[in-house]
């Protein structure tokens, strides 16, 4: 894992596995692990969104994430088997990435 996030994830990173992958591999790594039998879920708000609290996650499933502010690129939406949103209220209409993680990781471990 890179040094400076296994520093900050404090050893989290020996019980949760996390891979970074640069944007340009997504595709490929994406296409890889459906074939390997995992669903594709991105958190992003998109017109078919289910709301995470009404959704259950397959046993095996890999998590894209987007970046603070742009969210998941618009070309990757297509490789995905589902997007989750989590419901705001307000005119907030985002929470940041890392504690967005969080409660996506919280609920799929219920």
């Amino acid at each position: 894992a890179d040094p400076t996030f296994k520093q900050v994830a404090v050893s989290a990173e020996r019980w949760l596995r996390c891979d970074e992958v640069p944007i340009e591999a997504l595709p490929p790594f994406l296409a890889a692990k459906r074939q390997e039998g995992y669903s594709i879920i991105a958190l992003e708000q998109a017109s078919d969104s289910v709301p995470l609290h009404h959704y259950e996650f397959p046993g095996k499933a890999v998590l894209l994430l987007g970046r603070e502010k742009e969210g998941v690129p618009q070309a990757l939406l297509h490789l995905v088997d589902e997007c989750l949103e989590i419901p705001q209220q307000g005119i907030i209409r985002s929470l940041n990435v890392h504690v967005s993680a969080a409660c996506c990781v919280w609920q799929w471990r219920q």
